[in-house]
């Protein structure tokens, strides 16, 4: 998804002095993300239209190989991923617990996002250094079923971590906004704790085949930096590619995450 994947990678710039939130990752740590995404599209092309709807659920856990006073080799493991499409009457249901259907090009695509276990080195603040087994992702495939992409690339975030200063100090009501080329992004705190603080923001995201308009709210802990929860909703227009042939879309998402410290 062009829009999810603009918020991963901003970067945001407090002006005056910012407590950067660290996690002194160790040996053997272990971390799970859970993600559903609930996603419906119209695609229409002269008097044709096609619907699809996907709901999807997937658990990873980032397992801390080795750590140094530095950074750290964390592991990827999807544990789990369940994934059900519904278009043009039909259902297709993937469920990582039970046998995939070997004659099913989706189901064999998701057989294999289970399969791999990327390998990425990281700061203590959950940025990527580089890829000690990197993972080739198909954007057809999770386009059309709904899941998120996670792109691993040096200088990214783990997505388990939030990808900005943390600054305890500031006040509910404090707003900012973060531009870059593709996208524009307005935050506001909205509550402050001693442990954690929420955050809403707004984001649209145009100039690529995808246009969208994003509301969404992170939680996070003040002193890891770690995202608690994150919510979002968006409406996108554009159009999308499907066997070959170009589709105006309109595709509406919502996503919830959560993650832990196991």
């Amino acid at each position: 998804m062009v829009y999810l994947k603009h918020i991963f990678i901003i970067t945001l710039t407090f002006i005056g002095s910012v407590t950067c939130a660290q996690i002194r990752f160790k040996t053997g740590d272990e971390f799970q993300r859970q993600v559903i995404t609930k996603s419906n599209c119209v695609l229409q092309r002269g008097g044709q239209t096609l619907h699809v709807g996907s709901v999807s659920n997937i658990v990873k856990t980032y397992k801390v190989t080795d750590a140094t006073e530095r950074s750290a080799s964390v592991t990827i493991i999807t544990d789990k991923l369940i994934d059900t499409v519904n278009a043009m009457d039909q259902n297709l249901v993937y469920n990582s617990a039970k046998p995939g259907d070997p004659n099913s090009i989706i189901h064999a695509g998701l057989q294999k996002i289970l399969n791999t276990r990327p390998v990425v080195s990281v700061n203590h603040k959950g940025e990527v250094l580089n890829l000690k087994r990197p993972v080739s992702v198909d954007d057809t495939l999770l386009s059309f079923t709904g899941i998120q992409p996670e792109r691993l690339l040096p200088g990214s975030t783990l997505q388990f971590m939030v990808d900005f200063p943390v600054n305890p100090t500031l006040k509910k009501g404090y707003t900012w906004t973060d531009a870059t080329k593709a996208a524009e992004t307005s935050y506001t705190i909205y509550a402050v704790s001693g442990r954690t603080t929420t955050i809403t923001y707004k984001t649209s995201v145009l100039g690529g085949n995808l246009n969208s308009r994003i509301n969404g709210s992170i939680l996070i802990d003040n002193l890891t930096g770690i995202v608690l929860k994150r919510y979002s909703q968006s409406v996108s227009t554009g159009y999308e590619m499907v066997n070959g042939v170009v589709y105006t879309a309109t595709r509406r998402t919502a996503i919830t995450e959560v993650s832990v410290k196991k």
